[in-house]
C-alpha cells in the first residue's frame, strides 16, 4: 500500500459504491476469467494484497458443515457463499497441460509458469485489463471500509497486517466519518438558514 502520511488518506481510495459495483461483478458475471473474479473478490471485500492472494493455495480452503473458508493469514475466514463456490471451483481446475509439474508442487490457486504461482504483477495487470480494477485503490477503499467496522487488533488478524497500519486506517475511517457528517450537517444549516419559509420536510 501506498504510504498513507501522517494525516491524509492514501492517493487512491476506490469509492463504496464503486467497490461494490465491481464486487457484484466479481461475483456474478460467468463471461470473467474465473481467476479473476476470485482474485477481484479478495482485494474488493477483504482488502488482500496482491502478494498473497498470488500465493494462496488449494489446502487454505476448509470446510466445516456447510460453511466454507479461506485461511488469509492465520485465521480462517468464513467466505459468503457465492465466493465459497468461486474459489472451490477455482481450486479444482486442473494444472495447466502444457506446464507440467513435479509431484511435490504446491497445489496454487493461481498457478503460474514452472511450478510457480502467477506473480503478483501479472495479477495486477489482468485485474485491471478484464476488470478495469486498480488493486491498491480497490484494497485501500476495503480496508477504510472494514476498518469502520472492525476493532485495529482484529483487522490486523484477520487481514495480515501490522498493528500500526491497522490503527492507523481506524484512525482514517473515524476521520472520514466525522467528515462526512460534519459536512451533512453544515449543508443541513445552510438549507436551514437560507429558507425564508419552513422547509417542507422538516
Amino acid at each position: 500500500m501506498p504510504w498513507l502520511g501522517t494525516e491524509g488518506l492514501p492517493g487512491h481510495v476506490l469509492d463504496e459504491d464503486t467497490r461494490w459495483q465491481l464486487l457484484r461483478r466479481c461475483l456474478t458475471d460467468p463471461s470473467l476469467d474465473l481467476r479473476m473474479r476470485v482474485a477481484g473478490a479478495l482485494v474488493l471485500l477483504f482488502g488482500q494484497n496482491l502478494i498473497r492472494i498470488a500465493a494462496l493455495r488449494a489446502e487454505d480452503i476448509t470446510t466445516a458443515s456447510d460453511d466454507t473458508y479461506l485461511t488469509l493469514r492465520d485465521h480462517p475466514v468464513l467466505l459468503p457463499p457465492v465466493l465459497a463456490t468461486l474459489v472451490t471451483n477455482l481450486a479444482a481446475q486442473p494444472a495447466p497441460i502444457d506446464d507440467p509439474r513435479p509431484p511435490d508442487t504446491p497445489t496454487w490457486l493461481f498457478p503460474g509458469r514452472n511450478a510457480a504461482h502467477l506473480d503478483p504483477s501479472r495479477l495486477a495487470r489482468l485485474l485491471n485489463h478484464d476488470l478495469d480494477l486498480d488493486a491498491r485503490a480497490a484494497r485501500g477503499g476495503a480496508l477504510l471500509a472494514l476498518a469502520a467496522d472492525l476493532p485495529a487488533s482484529v483487522l490486523a488478524d484477520l487481514l495480515g497486517l501490522s498493528i500500526a497500519a491497522a490503527l492507523r486506517w481506524s484512525a482514517l475511517a473515524a476521520r472520514d466519518q466525522g467528515v462526512y457528517l460534519a459536512a451533512r450537517l453544515e449543508d443541513d444549516n445552510a438549507d436551514v438558514g437560507g429558507d425564508t419559509y419552513p422547509h417542507p420536510t422538516r
